[in-house]
């Protein structure tokens, strides 16, 4: 428990990925305003529990190459099934490699 303390003490999170965080959360209140409509965003920035844990570098470079991967799983998942997408393990594949599957696994029709 202490470790995590720890961390979460001395987190720091670039501005890059601040500055991306606060414009989602922008996009998604202004979405949000119209009838009828609804888009979830991010945690504050400032929510550092859950940022040290989600992004414990705090670069944007390791949030965009998470969310590219968990993208890659799910569609995946959903496209095919949970076992097929985990035995991928996308975490070993270069980001162009996985931006052609997704492309791949978006095109496929539905089961």
């Amino acid at each position: 428990m202490i470790e995590k303390e720890e961390q979460i003490m001395s987190y720091i999170m670039e501005q890059d990925l601040r500055d991306y965080i606060n414009a989602q959360r922008a996009e998604a209140a202004e979405y949000s305003k119209q009838p009828g409509c609804w888009m979830g965003s991010f945690p504050h920035p400032d929510e550092i529990g859950y940022w040290s844990g989600r992004v414990p570098t705090g670069k944007l470079k390791q949030f965009t190459r998470q969310q590219l991967v968990e993208d890659a799983y799910y569609l995946t998942a959903e496209k095919t099934s949970k076992s097929y997408a985990r035995s991928l393990n996308f975490a070993n594949w270069t980001d162009e490699r996985i931006e052609r599957h997704i492309d791949r696994i978006c095109s496929m029709e539905s089961a």
